[in-house]
């Protein structure tokens, strides 16, 4: 039951973390945009003749820039807080998966001996399968990767 809570959680926690990283990353492009859009304004504005107008050139490309640094600053300042944000997520989601991990150690019943021979004969299967994989890899990397995955999928049926 508190497994299932759990994984529930889990599950949560992951789909936010998806979300935010999708948000992260749309955040992350405005971030450039708006850096090229400043940058582009500067360029403008450095013209060679500045030094001998009496007055200012480009006054609107000034406040414009003026109001992109402001949009950069608070975009700046949305992602740190999503870091944060994507740091706990990983926190929480480090710590749950240390908590599923031991109550379902905690929860398996263990029968030495026989858990023993068990593991003493799939060892040996395993190895024999990961030999023939090894001559196959070379000659084959498409069957290879499958028969790779059939042995890791009966190993997690073991566990």
């Amino acid at each position: 039951m508190v497994n299932d809570f759990l994984r529930k959680y889990q599950e949560e926690l992951i789909t936010q973390k998806i979300q935010l990283k999708e948000d992260m990353d749309l955040l992350e492009t405005k971030i450039k945009e708006e850096t090229k859009f400043l940058n582009l304004l500067e360029e403008s504005n450095e013209s060679y003749f500045v030094e001998f107008t009496p007055r200012d050139i480009n006054e609107k490309n000034n406040k414009k820039a003026e109001e992109v640094r402001l949009n950069l600053k608070d975009l700046n300042s949305q992602m740190d807080e999503k870091i944060k944000k994507m740091r706990f997520f990983d926190g929480r989601l480090v710590e749950l998966n240390a908590l599923l991990t031991n109550s379902v150690a905690i929860n398996k019943p263990s029968s030495t001996n026989k858990t023993v021979n068990t593991v003493k004969n799939n060892s040996s299967d395993l190895i024999n399968r990961l030999n023939n994989l090894k001559d196959v890899i070379v000659l084959d990397p498409y069957k290879a990767k499958i028969d790779l995955e059939n042995i890791i999928s009966d190993i997690e049926k073991d566990i």
